[in-house]
């Protein structure tokens, strides 16, 4: 195995991120998990085992940078992340932007850019002393272009997500720290799913024919290709956004 890395994995709770902890794990990888869903995330806990722990899972609102402070005052040096999946985020609702006010798109941005800002504010520093660190940042193909599954907010967060993972990875790049996006199209996480079958038949039709392989993508397949820039020898690769989207994006 490649040097085992102590991953901290926002959004644990359930769909990608929660699989991309199973792999993880199996693959003899520590975890720290946190989530604001308590019963979600115990229960990917017990999955990956105490073995993989690092610490308690943390139940935390990542919004609330208070109480992330404070979960990392109490991990120590020595136990503070090698690497980062910022996997909180996220928007199924089709909303025209006449609808929109400024709110939402407050809103949107604390949910998708301040708490990757805020996780890769508290890890970065350890990371550069120890001169390695990885960090991925799960993005949007909306972020690239525009979203028919979701709402102009959300685009707009997703791609200044995209633009503070290249600063950053431009910055840390001689530190030893790699900052990567992966920019999922629509993958059938239990949000996802629930948001799909509450559209006519008219409408998953005519979101179907947008997509060029005519089908949702599956969790497994959107976790798989988070991993390479998670582990191993991927310290070339730093900057990149890589697109998941089932051609939805060339």
């Amino acid at each position: 195995m490649s040097r085992p890395e102590n991953v901290l994995i926002t959004g644990a709770g359930a769909g990608i991120c929660a699989e991309v902890a199973r792999r993880l794990a199996a693959q003899g990888h520590r975890l720290i998990l946190a989530d604001r869903d308590a019963a979600a995330l115990h229960s990917v806990a017990r999955e990956v085992g105490a073995a993989a722990l690092t610490t308690e899972p943390w139940v935390v609102d990542v919004q609330d940078v208070g109480a992330v402070e404070k979960h990392f005052a109490a991990l120590g040096p020595a136990l503070l992340p090698t690497a980062l999946l910022n996997g909180v985020g996220g928007d199924a609702r089709r909303r025209p932007v006449t609808d929109l006010r400024e709110s939402d798109l407050l809103d949107s941005f604390l949910h998708n850019v301040v708490t990757a800002f805020t996780l890769m504010r508290l890890v970065v520093p350890e990371m550069t002393a120890r001169g390695h660190g990885r960090i991925v940042n799960l993005a949007s193909i909306a972020g690239r272009s525009y979203s028919v599954f979701s709402n102009a907010a959300y685009v707009t967060a997703k791609a200044a997500l995209l633009g503070l993972t290249k600063q950053y990875a431009w910055e840390l790049a001689p530190l030893g720290v790699t900052v990567n996006a992966v920019a999922h199209g629509p993958i059938a996480t239990d949000r996802v799913t629930a948001a799909w079958h509450a559209k006519s038949e008219e409408e998953r039709d005519g979101l179907t024919a947008q997509i060029p392989v005519g089908r949702l993508g599956t969790v497994p397949e959107a976790a798989h290709l988070v991993l390479p820039f998670l582990t191993g020898p991927s310290g070339f690769a730093t900057g990149a956004v890589l697109d998941v989207s089932a051609g939805m994006a060339i």
